[in-house]
């Protein structure tokens, strides 16, 4: 099979580092089995903070963009995907940052231009399987929330000849994947971090009904052991060297907390059939 022939799957972030984070392991996996990884990020995450070693805030922050899409190259490249593709919007920052009101923001973005743009996208690399966040972005940032809404809306458009012409051929995409966490994780990890005198990123609630993040276990349609491939997506994570303090979540942690947090990604698949809840290419490509 050529790379031309190969299938694709097509991964959309709102910030440089959500791409490993969240799918790192699906990217890493899919490359493995003989597939294209193509990563969009609708912006460049100039919101972040500068919190690298040996990193001036000051001296950095004018050119945020470019050193994070530096970094989110290397990333993919560690990952075996291709160079990031851009929707060209700034980062909205969090809720109530002053970000949201920036009329260039991914969240102010009059809504069908950025349909069109990732419309065009999709086009243009014909992926069988389409991954976002899920309808809470994982934690409720705006531009995740944003992506998740225009991720929604161009697969159902790309499918549509008549809609954004210029944005070239229709294309339909076979399978459409929301990247979400079990609540029920949550709390594990919530129990595991103390006893190995780590602080949990998620809090100290242990029972996953008064867990506000994440979906119920029973919500999920695909838990993707991603362990073969750990290696590879903690190794990208760490690419982003400006948003890695050195006590980071992602840079500290003993191999058993490592393997609990990350060697799992788990899936709402909201297009498609799941042929295998353990594999997101089952049935694809």
């Amino acid at each position: 099979m050529s790379p031309s022939d190969a299938p694709t799957v097509l991964a959309v972030h709102a910030h440089p580092d959500d791409e490993s984070i969240a799918t790192g392991g699906l990217l890493a996996r899919a490359v493995d089995a003989g597939w294209r990884a193509v990563v969009v990020s609708a912006t460049g995450g100039e919101r972040g903070e500068i919190v690298g070693e040996g990193m001036d805030p000051d001296e950095v922050r004018p050119r945020l963009r470019e050193v994070r899409a530096a970094e989110m190259e290397a990333a993919l490249a560690t990952l075996g995907a291709e160079p990031p593709r851009w929707l060209g919007y700034r980062d909205s920052g969090m809720v109530g940052d002053p970000g949201n009101d920036d009329p260039a923001s991914l969240w102010r973005a009059p809504f069908d231009e950025a349909v069109e743009r990732l419309v065009a996208v999709i086009r243009a690399e014909r992926p069988a399987l389409v991954v976002t966040y899920d309808a809470f972005g994982i934690y409720g940032h705006p531009d995740h929330v944003q992506a998740h809404r225009l991720t929604l809306c161009a697969v159902e458009a790309a499918a549509v000849p008549a809609l954004h012409p210029a944005a070239g051929p229709a294309w339909e995409v076979s399978a459409l994947d929301l990247a979400t966490i079990s609540r029920t994780a949550i709390a594990e990890m919530n129990r595991a971090f103390p006893e190995h005198g780590t602080v949990s990123p998620f809090g100290t609630e242990t029972d996953p009904a008064a867990i506000a993040m994440g979906v119920p276990a029973e919500a999920i349609d695909l838990t993707v052991d991603v362990r073969a491939h750990l290696e590879r997506k903690v190794a990208a994570v760490r690419q982003h060297r400006s948003q890695l303090a050195l006590d980071s979540f992602f840079v500290g942690m003993p191999d058993a907390l490592t393997e609990l947090a990350m060697g799992t990604e788990a899936y709402q698949r909201r297009r498609g059939a799941v042929v295998d809840p353990g594999d997101p290419l089952a049935g694809l490509g």
